[in-house]
């Protein structure tokens, strides 16, 4: 854990929670998960009840397409077999879907798939971060999710017959999820095959008893634009929930932006020389976050093993107007927490 700052407004808490497979086998190991991570932050008095805001990464709910199916899956190795088995075991639901449902991806495989498991997706991510943040009565930006266009309809995440998003949340210290949604704007190329764009003036902020707060979902992060919308939204805090896989990704080349032009200020030797994490560094928020309102950036990664997929990168921090040193070493498996007090 690492712990920065001595304010008393509140803290921002980042949460990357180690997970493998087994961490989404049922509704109850998943939230256990979880918890154990919001425990220790209780036991070490970072919580402050209404005033502190838990930060999880990008595609931590997606897993939950799985949860409550037979055991078989979890025996799989490969992501590829695993999901292979679970339309087997839904295979007259995933034929309805597939002939019936609206089709707006090229990969109409992984839509249908995640299309017919929406509905109980949406209910199982809604219950336990609702749980988590009644629990401990913090608020939560629950990572994300990929669901079909979803709504909040009379307090409830509805999912619709919309295209599949990757989506965040924002849970109040009440359990209640914020009417407003986050959708990931800047897909990477991958995702294109089977996820939708969202609109950029679209995203909203969030009011928080600590202050304005602003999401942008992983990729977002490396656009100008977005940094543009989050100056007009006068947001104090700006989070970027982030996956990167494989777990070694950090060390390799740079290949430049992924599904998308590179912005106008990108240097192109750098593309092909320089590392992913050195990128990072470069061209996601910290070396673009100069918003002079924005007094905390917080990014935070899935890490984990889910069948044959590794997850990794290092979180990265930025407190009024300068970054912060992530001192947390690395420990194979292990979770990290980091505490800002504002």
């Amino acid at each position: 854990m690492q712990i920065e700052g001595k304010g008393k407004r509140g803290t921002v808490i980042g949460l990357e929670p180690y997970l493998n497979k087994y961490s989404y086998a049922t509704e109850e190991s998943f939230y256990s998960s979880l918890k154990e991570y919001f425990q220790k932050a209780k036991e070490n008095e970072t919580i402050y009840v209404d005033r502190s805001i838990f930060v999880l990464p990008e595609y931590l709910g997606t897993w939950l397409v799985v949860t409550a199916e037979d055991k078989s899956i979890f025996g799989k190795v490969t992501i590829a077999d695993a999901m292979e088995e679970l339309v087997k075991q839904n295979l007259s639901s995933f034929f309805w879907h597939y002939l019936f449902s609206n089709s707006f991806s090229k990969d109409h495989l992984k839509e249908t798939l995640f299309r017919m498991k929406a509905w109980q997706m949406a209910d199982r991510y809604q219950r336990i971060f609702s749980r988590l943040a009644l629990e401990y009565r913090v608020a939560i930006v629950a990572g994300s999710i990929v669901l079909p266009h979803p709504k909040v309809v009379e307090g409830k995440i509805t999912p619709t017959d919309g295209p599949l998003e990757n989506v965040s949340f924002y849970f109040h210290p009440d359990g209640r999820v914020d009417e407003q949604i986050v959708r990931k704007l800047f897909p990477i190329e991958e995702e294109k095959q089977f996820l939708a764009e969202g609109i950029l003036n679209q995203n909203p902020t969030y009011r928080t008893p600590i202050g304005k707060l602003y999401t942008m979902i992983c990729a977002d992060s490396w656009f100008p634009e977005v940094y543009k919308e989050l100056e007009n939204s006068e947001a104090e805090i700006l989070v970027v929930p982030s996956f990167v896989a494989p777990r070694d990704a950090w060390r390799t080349k740079w290949n430049g932006y992924n599904g998308y032009a590179n912005p106008k200020d990108v240097t192109t030797k750098d593309i092909g020389s320089i590392t992913e994490k050195t990128a990072w560094k470069k061209y996601a928020m910290l070396g673009r976050l100069k918003v002079p309102n924005v007094k905390l950036g917080i990014n935070v990664f899935f890490r984990g093993e889910i069948w044959d997929m590794t997850a990794g990168g290092d979180a990265f921090f930025q407190k009024m107007g300068k970054p912060v040193n992530n001192l947390v070493k690395e420990e194979k498996n292990q979770g990290r927490l980091y505490v800002f007090y504002l």
